[in-house]
């Protein structure tokens, strides 16, 4: 690549040649003419505008210009900037997913050719910039619609801007392979804590929920199924967020002291969740802790 130093180069020409070629010329001012220069270092120069290669530009555009001559060029030379096209592998990267896979993308190669500017390539190669390209987002956006947990091959375009604005990559696409993961999801979360809920102003009466085992009910766990987002859902089973049951006992039950009651505790659950199968009920009764020996 070859830049102009002040961005544009425009010279005058002086020309011969018959009177009406000449003004057909003149009529199509201002003219632009493509030369071809020796092979040159990056870096600035100047080169010197030749009248026969401006000659041989300017004739395959315009045919009256076949029947002219250059007489002289003023300036006769321009300043340039030389940027050489240079061709360095680059590595294709993956590090930035932010969907869920069943199978994680595989690229079917993760180096590339790059052709690109030397300026550009030292630059990347003097601040330690690796010639890397990520294509995670481009990754995610493409296979966001594809059927869930189902294996798909895709090819994915390579943007060389990243590499400059005429970078060029060969070959242009990547074929990357990978099964989304479900976006919702079913599990069993063990361990969920069945809570007892009264009205306040049963809280002081000298009670105390058990299982038929005199088990305090606060002591026991069921095992649920929820389903919802899958992410959500393995936060759950993580134990990153909760779940608790609740059995909210009405006035009637402190009047039916030593009864065996069977009842679904109402879960609460994470946004977003809900559950998967109806849960199994509980059994318990209340005790009068007056009459257990030891019981606060």
């Amino acid at each position: 690549l070859v830049e102009v130093a002040d961005g544009a180069a425009s010279c005058e020409l002086e020309i011969s040649g018959p009177r009406k070629a000449v003004e057909v010329v003149q009529s199509q001012s201002p003219l632009a003419a493509r030369l071809r220069l020796s092979e040159r270092p990056t870096g600035p120069t100047t080169v010197t505008l030749d009248p026969e290669s401006l000659e041989r530009s300017l004739a395959e555009q315009i045919r009256e210009f076949r029947k002219l001559t250059i007489i002289a060029v003023r300036p006769a030379a321009v300043a340039v900037s030389v940027d050489r096209m240079v061709t360095v592998p680059a590595e294709i990267m993956l590090s930035r997913l932010s969907m869920l896979y069943d199978i994680e993308p595989q690229l079917a190669r993760s180096v590339v050719d790059v052709q690109m500017r030397e300026s550009r390539h030292a630059a990347m190669t003097d601040s330690g910039e690796p010639v890397q390209l990520d294509i995670s987002a481009d990754v995610d956006r493409l296979f966001r619609d594809q059927p869930e947990g189902e294996s798909m091959t895709i090819p994915v375009n390579l943007d060389g801007r990243a590499f400059g604005p005429d970078a060029v990559i060969d070959p242009a696409t990547v074929r990357v392979t990978a099964a989304i993961k479900a976006r919702r999801s079913t599990e069993e979360v063990p361990t969920v804590p069945i809570l007892v809920a009264v009205r306040f102003e049963n809280l002081d009466k000298p009670y105390r929920a058990v299982t038929l085992d005199r088990i305090p009910l606060e002591l026991i766990a069921r095992t649920i199924t929820v389903t919802g987002p899958t992410e959500d859902v393995s936060r759950l089973v993580r134990g990153e967020t909760r779940a608790f049951g609740i059995i909210r006992l009405k006035e009637d039950d402190f009047q039916e002291l030593g009864v065996t009651k069977l009842v679904t505790p109402e879960y609460l659950l994470p946004v977003g969740l809900e559950l998967g199968v109806p849960p199994e009920p509980v059994e318990f009764k209340l005790i009068d802790t007056r009459d257990t020996p030891g019981a606060g």
